[in-house]
């Protein structure tokens, strides 16, 4: 912190005073000399004049001291620094970031689902679906993304060979509407084997929906189906696999 003069005559007034002394007891001779250091400025700092009889200390404003007067010359003066101040808080957290095309946000669905149905479904519009996983835009950084889901399970043994399984993305409307748009369906069908393992390719666009569903719909009974589904953030949006119910 640098002083004015005012404050410098009142921080160092017990020090100017024992220099005024010495300077008036040795006839000034030990600091009355004209080469200052000081250049009146408080990175400089001040040429402060004593008057030799009353001990009275002025500032002059000048390189000069008048007649009768001994010069002071103080150099800068640097004020003692002052305590550390408390930490500030912790800002809040930026917005998880994305690079084009290789930033994947992932989601996990390690529990068991089931789907039951009575195996005596002959039509595909009749079959049971469910919603095996949500997705919400206000999740993910908005944008672009190409869509992986991963559907593993088994066929119950109540289920009847021939029964059928697909598995596929669609908007929340479209699905609330029965709606035929669906992204990367994928089918596979009960034959003299129990394990089901599909994947489903689909895009998003979270500007033009807000919530993706990954739905599954059977004839016949599944059992501990799991879901794993892997986002890429995307430049394009591709429509992969996009196709309508049959």
């Amino acid at each position: 912190m640098k002083l004015s003069p005012v404050e410098l005559l009142k921080s160092s007034s017990k020090l100017i005073i024992g220099i005024v002394i010495g300077a008036v007891a040795f006839g000034g001779t030990a600091i009355a000399y004209s080469n200052f250091t000081s250049d009146n400025t408080p990175e400089g700092g001040y040429l402060l004049c004593a008057n030799s009889k009353t001990k009275a200390v002025t500032f002059p404003n000048k390189l000069s001291c008048p007649t009768g007067t001994v010069p002071l010359d103080l150099g800068a003066s640097q004020g003692v620094e002052g305590p550390e101040g408390p930490e500030g808080p912790v800002g809040p957290q930026g917005p998880a970031g994305a690079s084009t095309g290789t930033k994947v946000y992932w989601t996990n669905n390690s529990g068991n689902i089931d789907i039951v149905a009575d195996g005596s479904i002959n039509s595909s519009s009749s079959m049971v679906r469910k919603v095996m996983l949500t997705l919400k835009s206000s999740d993910v950084p908005s944008g672009y993304y190409r869509l992986t889901g991963h559907v593993t399970g088994l066929w119950a043994d109540s289920a009847n060979v021939g029964s059928l399984v697909s598995c596929f993305f669609q908007n929340s409307s479209d699905y609330d509407a029965n709606g035929s748009q669906q992204w990367g369906r994928a089918s596979t069908e009960r034959k003299s084997w129990n394990n089901v393992d599909l994947n489903v390719l689909g895009d998003w666009s979270t500007s033009t929906a807000s919530t993706m569903y990954l739905v599954c719909r059977t004839s016949g009974t599944l059992k501990g189906l799991a879901v794993e589904v892997d986002l890429e953030l995307t430049s394009l949006m591709g429509k992969v696999g996009t196709s309508t119910a049959n």
